[in-house]
């Protein structure tokens, strides 16, 4: 099964973010889903196919993260805003 683990790697520091910041936890699911959604687009996406090439990005995701979080900083302030239109 081919799966994209960006995605999962976006989806962990959004619940990281969610337990610090005070916004976040009051954003309900559709929300969080534009967060998301903002973020992936922004990303270029990591897909593997097979343990063995999980464990191969798992070693470069680790790298990835700051830019992570700086997306989802990006995406928090252009939903909580409501100037969401230009990024879908």
């Amino acid at each position: 099964m081919v799966h994209n683990l960006i995605e999962d790697l976006v989806q962990q520091c959004l619940k990281e973010l969610q337990q610090t910041q005070a916004q976040l936890k009051e954003c309900d699911d559709r929300l969080l889903d534009d967060i998301m959604a903002i973020t992936l687009n922004r990303i270029p996406p990591k897909y593997v196919a097979s343990n063995q090439g999980e464990m191969f990005v798992k070693t470069q995701l680790r790298q990835m993260v700051p830019d992570v979080y700086r997306e989802l900083s990006y995406a928090i302030d252009k939903v909580l805003s409501g100037d969401r239109k230009s990024d879908f």
